[in-house]
């Protein structure tokens, strides 16, 4: 027989008939037994077994409330027949054990039933209960804990409003209902945490894989963190703490708006948090903040349970991940499945600031990757071949089209313009780079022994020729052959070459064999081809044949953009070479540079640069002293004279206005004076003005007055002044 807990006397004017009937008990534990295999929710199986309580057993209202995770709080689970008030009441004030003192605590914590018989008069009914609902001013109350074996889960609580007495035997009957009870709800908590898990582990899996394939510093990491834990632990509230330790400012993202502050003022908004708490303690802090409590404010009024996970986030940011919930607290599983989360956004927001590092260093470095290209300018990938002007790139783009064909080209242009360069880079473009490349000069070699040079000869062949030798042109084969200087070959030697071309194979002097050559032909001249044709001193079918790609490489005063590309890369060369820092060149020296004609064109300017640097100290920069006297002398010369004959209006009869023709005259010269010396500093106005040795200000301040001389008309009687 179930020991059961003392009762009250039946009162005066207590109800005689019995409330618990037997037959009606044993049919509502038959029915609700029904659902121990039933895959049912949990919210409605504890809505059936009130149902029965209520309904079936007869009394008039009843309450069910379960232990949370951590066994500290009762919770409401499911309440019938009470008034919104009342229910309202109820889901939002757990009851907790050690603080609150009423009858479903005393149920709770002693394991044993209570059976009130009148609630108005009985000592055990407390203050709380009666705060927690009227109806514990009167009627009769039996509360039954809810057990698994000796460990209580919760309890379940039935009111009637009369007085009424109950039996030992209808006291048995009801707690054999709630242990049946007991045993359909904790299997139903079971399926229902099983299910619970695997959703949580879904979402985590999910938002570890969102968040693991970002690596933007954008808000896409924040968004899937704060979606995720607020689904997995169906909270209500969230927020993220981010604080940036360098720049002494946090971010504070409460789910719908971001605000960016200084710590001082983060800090006044999480004063006596329990995100202070788990920032100061680097572990996860969980509170539930009942009225009465001790523990510090909730953030947030009607949100009681609250959890703070720490975010650490390499060594220059760290933070916290906040969630509030109004019912129920946090389980140990979400718990644990949320410091995984907070753990994969850390690393995520790690790899991203990693990512971005990396993302900023490539970026510098292209960034010097491509200042280095901008100051080598080695366009295309030819080699040693520097030049950004239209010409000289109009020039690379047809050599790099004609370097896949073994087309003969023939390459013109003055001494020292880079035709050996040319060819070389040819060949590295062509699909024979990796055959030999070998460049005769015409010019250098006499006409008898170039043809033996080119191919070859036979033991004995002529005097002193004790062995055989393989000339050039078999040496070549696979490969480039450059002839450097065709116009200066032999008739003789021209016609020789022409029946090679046509053939394809050579004899060697003295020799009857044929030896085919697969050879790829360039051929560089700085002589007028053409002209020697018409002079005959140049076979015409020869320079057809040669001639099929004219390349013309201009000279270097048709490239005045390449000039100072060239002197400073000689410059950069020099300083290695003779291990000097020279700084580099002077607005003035540069002018001069540019407007030099470089009759020896490359070449010439390279010369010079070199013969600069041997005298020049190191650490200094280049200025037009340090120029050789030619190159000033021949800039001198070159420079237009001024024609006053123009400027000046001739004299009429009538006469001129002296002042106003003088006036126009001045401002003429000044005009050209400023004009010159932006051209020279590309539109610079502050060396614009340091050439003309005057302040900036001045410059601009004479440059307005011209525009305005040359808006306004010429007076009548003055002359008109022409205009170069």
């Amino acid at each position: 027989m179930t020991q059961h807990s003392e009762t009250t006397g039946a009162p005066s004017g207590s109800s005689s008939q019995s409330l618990l009937d037997r037959d009606k008990l044993l049919q509502s534990i038959f029915r609700i037994s029904t659902l121990l295999t039933a895959p049912v929710e949990l919210d409605r199986v504890l809505k059936r077994i009130l149902d029965e309580v209520v309904d079936a057993v007869g009394f008039d209202r009843g309450i069910i409330r379960l232990l949370d995770a951590s066994k500290r709080f009762l919770e409401t689970k499911v309440a019938k027949n009470y008034t919104p008030e009342e229910e309202a009441r109820a889901f939002a004030v757990p009851l907790n054990l050690a603080e609150h003192d009423c009858v479903s605590t005393k149920v709770a914590k002693t394991g044993a039933y209570l059976a009130i018989e009148d609630a108005a008069v009985d000592p055990r009914m407390t203050e709380t209960d009666r705060m927690l609902t009227r109806v514990f001013h009167g009627g009769s109350i039996l509360c039954a804990p809810l057990k698994i074996e000796r460990n209580v889960i919760g309890v379940l609580a039935a009111w009637r409003g009369e007085k009424t007495r109950f039996f030992p035997e209808e006291i048995d009957l009801f707690l054999s209902f709630a242990s049946q009870a007991s045993i359909v709800i904790h299997n139903a908590r079971l399926l229902a945490n099983h299910a619970e898990k695997i959703r949580e582990l879904t979402l985590l899996q999910e938002a570890v894989s969102e968040m693991n394939f970002s690596y933007d510093l954008d808000n896409h990491i924040l968004n899937v963190l704060i979606s995720s834990a607020l689904k997995i632990g169906k909270a209500d509230r969230v927020v993220v703490y981010i604080l940036d330790i360098e720049a002494n400012r946090c971010m504070i993202h409460d789910g719908e708006h971001q605000y960016i502050e200084d710590k001082e003022e983060g800090d006044i908004r999480l004063n006596n948090t329990i995100i202070q708490e788990a920032l100061a303690a680097k572990e996860t802090r969980i509170r539930s903040v009942i009225s009465g409590g001790e523990a510090g404010p909730v953030m947030f009024d009607g949100y009681p349970h609250e959890i703070a996970i720490p975010l650490d986030i390499q060594d220059k940011f760290k933070g916290a991940l906040y969630l509030a919930k109004r019912t129920e607290g946090f389980s140990s599983d979400q718990i644990n499945v949320f410091d995984i989360l907070a753990r994969n956004a850390a690393v995520a927001y790690d790899n991203a600031i990693m990512h971005s590092k990396l993302s900023l260093e490539a970026k510098s470095l292209k960034t010097e990757v491509e200042k280095l290209k901008e100051r080598e300018d080695r366009l295309l990938g030819f080699h040693n071949i520097l030049g950004t002007s239209q010409k000289m790139i109009g020039i690379f783009h047809i050599i790099r089209e004609v370097a896949a064909h073994d087309t003969n080209i023939l390459v013109q242009g003055e001494s020292g313009t880079g035709k050996e360069l040319m060819a070389r880079a040819i060949h590295r473009q062509s699909n024979r780079h990796a055959k030999p490349f070998v460049d005769v000069n015409c010019a250098a070699i006499p006409g008898t022994l170039l043809e033996s040079e080119l191919f070859g000869y036979e033991a004995g062949a002529f005097t002193d020729a004790r062995k055989r030798k393989i000339g050039l042109l078999e040496y070549a084969s696979g490969g480039t052959i450059l002839l450097d200087e065709i116009g200066d070959m032999s008739i003789h030697l021209q016609a020789k070459f022409l029946r090679m071309l046509e053939d394809a194979h050579i004899r060697r002097l003295g020799g009857n064999e044929n030896i085919p050559i697969d050879v790829r032909f360039i051929f560089a001249t700085n002589r007028d081809l053409g002209r020697m044709v018409t002079d005959g001193i140049f076979r015409d079918d020869l320079y057809y044949r040669i001639s099929v790609v004219p390349v013309v490489i201009p000279p270097l005063r048709e490239r005045e953009d390449d000039i100072l590309l060239l002197a400073k890369y000689y410059l950069d060369e020099f300083n290695r070479k003779f291990k000097k820092r020279i700084k580099g060149f002077s607005l003035e020296a540069e002018g001069i540079l540019r407007a030099y004609q470089w009759p020896g064109n490359v070449r010439e300017l390279r010369n010079i640069i070199e013969r600069v640097m041997i005298l020049q100290q190191e650490g200094t920069m280049i200025t037009p002293e340090h120029l050789p006297g030619e190159i000033k002398m021949a800039v001198t010369k070159s420079e237009p004279q001024l024609r006053t004959d123009i400027l000046i209006p001739r004299m009429s009869p009538e006469g001129i206005h002296y002042n106003l023709v003088l006036d126009r005259v001045t401002s003429e010269v000044k005009r050209k004076l400023f004009q010159e010396a932006l051209n020279l500093t590309k539109g610079n106005m502050t060396a614009a003005a340091r050439l003309l040795g005057i302040s900036r200000y001045k410059f601009i301040r004479e440059q307005k007055k011209l525009e305005q001389a040359f808006e306004e008309p010429v007076a009548p009687g003055s002359g008109q002044i022409v205009r170069n």
